[in-house]
């Protein structure tokens, strides 16, 4: 019994002092790549930034042209292929402003690193002015990035405060977006009012209203494909600010109805 007790104790040291060196040839290799390789990453962090930029243009190319065909020949105007694209595409538009913030921040740090190593890693003149140009850039993007920022983060943390009523939900029939009737409540100093909210499922950051009132009128969700209806008790003639017809947010088109007169 004894010797079984040291054989698994020298088995047991043995494991532990192989993963530990392993854990140490790991560390050495980020520590490697890290130390030699500043330009590779600082370059690699650009491509990721012009690779968003791309990205996030593309939807103020997108959502005009989305529009002009689901005005004219409704949804089926649109290829499926394409709004599928869309319902990915509009996860990373959400939050376009944070992905910015976070990859100008990751280059101006990469650049910064290649700036800081000048002497050993640029030789010539004009990949040094290359480069604090890059790091003047990246560091300005990152503050008004930083700015751009701010209310919405500022906005959020009020948010924190308010009340939420949910009156209605409902789910689209690809299962992929929620539309929901709210009414948000953020106390004495602020008026009540109604909205109806669109957000990809499972996704919180998603969340954008296509429809608001300053009042609280009755209103009830239904889905056909991707077109969201949205029935009230209000006439569009009688509001003072009809809402567009249709509205597009994402893969979703949303039409309001009022009551037949």
């Amino acid at each position: 019994m004894l010797l079984m007790t040291h054989r698994t104790f020298r088995l047991d040291l043995a494991t532990f002092v192989t993963r530990l060196r392993s854990m140490q040839g790991d560390r050495r290799w980020v520590t490697w790549w890290l130390g030699t390789n500043p330009i590779r990453f600082a370059a690699g962090a650009w491509i990721a930034v012009a690779v968003l930029a791309a990205v996030v243009s593309a939807e103020f190319l997108i959502y005009p042209w989305i529009y002009e065909r689901v005005a004219h020949g409704g949804e089926a105007a649109v290829a499926p292929g394409q709004w599928f694209a869309i319902d990915f595409l509009v996860v990373i538009w959400s939050c376009a402003s944070q992905l910015a913030l976070l990859a100008v921040g990751l280059a101006a740090w990469a650049t910064w690193r290649v700036w800081a190593r000048r002497a050993s890693l640029l030789t010539s003149k004009v990949t040094r002015s290359l480069v604090l140009s890059g790091t003047l850039i990246s560091c300005l993007g990152v503050a008004a990035l930083a700015m751009v920022n701010l209310p919405s983060a500022l906005g959020l943390t009020l948010r924190m405060g308010c009340g939420t009523r949910t009156f209605d939900n409902a789910l689209s029939p690809n299962g992929r977006y929620v539309a929901s009737v709210v009414e948000i409540d953020c106390g004495a100093m602020s008026s009540t009012h109604r909205q109806v909210v669109v957000r990809r499922r499972l996704l919180w950051w998603t969340t954008a209203s296509v429809l608001y009132f300053n009042d609280e009128p009755l209103l009830h969700l239904s889905w056909k494909g991707r077109t969201l209806t949205i029935s009230g008790d209000r006439p569009v003639n009688s509001m003072a600010h009809p809402p567009p017809d249709p509205m597009v947010w994402g893969g979703v088109v949303a039409r309001y109805a009022g009551p037949r007169e």
